[in-house]
């Protein structure tokens, strides 16, 4: 009869060794690098994409508001666009709210979300005296200052876009829908090349309102 031998067995011991350790944080850390930005770039610019399609709702609204009561919105600012809602063109709701303000926005750092009003009666005709400024992410034309008769422009001034305060919705992107109802973003970049804005001054977005170095959007108000 054969008996095995009991061979002595070499014992790894668990776990992994601090050069491992450190090779995989080397790791981690090339690879964040490079795709940690590209990840936050890609979310922007899907907010941006957003953003452009809530314009496009909003013109189609304003369509159906010319086509329901022969005239355009009257009221100035966010009370341009939320009169879709107010003067019963839209019906109240979290979606029809959510397309009036800029989605890179969070609704909680508006004015009726700190208040605790229920999203979907933000623009209830009551509130309507209320809107101002701190109701959307948006700014609206100023119907007052620079009052329009019709979406029959030729895309010179603004009707809607970011409002950019106190600081830029997007990444050098200004998104806006235009009197002609076209919607069409303006980037920072050619701004500056235009001299609209000076290079040398450390600006990350274009402003937007009474102020702004842009004519166009000089149209907007962003209070009411």
């Amino acid at each position: 009869m054969k008996i095995a031998a009991n061979l002595p067995m070499s014992r790894r011991t668990a776990g992994f060794t601090l050069i491992e350790i450190l090779a995989v944080i080397l790791i981690i850390g090339i690879l964040s690098t490079f795709v940690i930005p590209n990840v936050i770039s890609a979310i922007g610019q899907g907010k941006s994409t957003a953003c452009r399609a809530n314009l496009e709702q909003i013109k189609r609204g304003f369509l159906e508001y010319e086509t329901k009561y022969s005239r355009i919105p009257g009221q100035s600012g966010v009370g341009f666009f939320a009169s879709l809602i107010t003067d019963k063109t839209w019906a109240p709701s979290v979606k029809n709210t959510k397309t009036l303000t800029c989605p890179a926005v969070q609704l909680n750092f508006l004015t009726p979300g700190q208040d605790g009003i229920p999203t979907e009666d933000w623009f209830l005709p009551e509130n309507r005296d209320a809107i101002d400024g701190g109701w959307s992410s948006y700014a609206g034309r100023d119907q007052r200052r620079k009052p329009l008769r019709g979406f029959n422009g030729r895309g010179k001034t603004a009707l809607v876009a970011d409002d950019n305060d106190p600081e830029g919705n997007h990444d050098t992107t200004t998104n806006v829908l235009w009197d002609n109802l076209q919607v069409r973003a303006l980037e920072l970049i050619d701004v500056q090349a235009e001299g609209l804005l000076d290079e040398s001054e450390e600006v990350t977005f274009i402003p937007v309102g009474a102020d702004s170095p842009i004519e166009g959007l000089q149209a907007l108000s962003l209070t009411k």
